[in-house]
């Protein structure tokens, strides 16, 4: 059986050691009935869900910043159209129309040029100056 872990004590901290009935829904921490939190749904009512101290206290810091109306109620995921359903006003190209032709490539004799200002020449064991 496990113990409820809140931390108690004012100079000296300890677990709480009594028997747990439930676990955090945020960070799975043994709770005892004392230490546990009720979470409550929109109308008031408790959901069955129960969060320790520290989760409940980020909880309330979020709804104060966000607001309980947009914690609360998350848009919910649209589902995956396909492509011609994303883009039904976008003109569609014809199905046997030929493919764009490749770009050139370079000629094997001739040395790519280097857009980038220098490299950096490394070589390994050794090569610094040292003294």
């Amino acid at each position: 059986m496990e113990t409820c872990t809140v931390e108690t004590g004012l100079l000296r901290k300890k677990p709480c050691g009594e028997a747990s009935v439930t676990h955090c829904d945020n960070c799975e921490q043994p709770l005892c009935a004392k230490h546990a939190i009720a979470q409550l749904t929109s109308a008031g009512r408790k959901s069955g869900k129960h969060l320790c101290k520290d989760c409940d206290a980020a909880r309330r810091e979020y709804d104060k910043r966000v607001g309980p109306e947009a914690a609360a109620a998350k848009p919910a995921k649209e589902p995956a159209a396909t492509p011609a359903a994303k883009h039904a006003n976008a003109p569609v190209a014809p199905a046997n129309k030929p493919a764009a032709p490749a770009s050139p490539a370079p000629a094997a004799g001739k040395p790519k040029e280097e857009d980038s200002l220098g490299g950096i020449d490394f070589t390994p064991g050794g090569g610094g100056d040292k003294k």
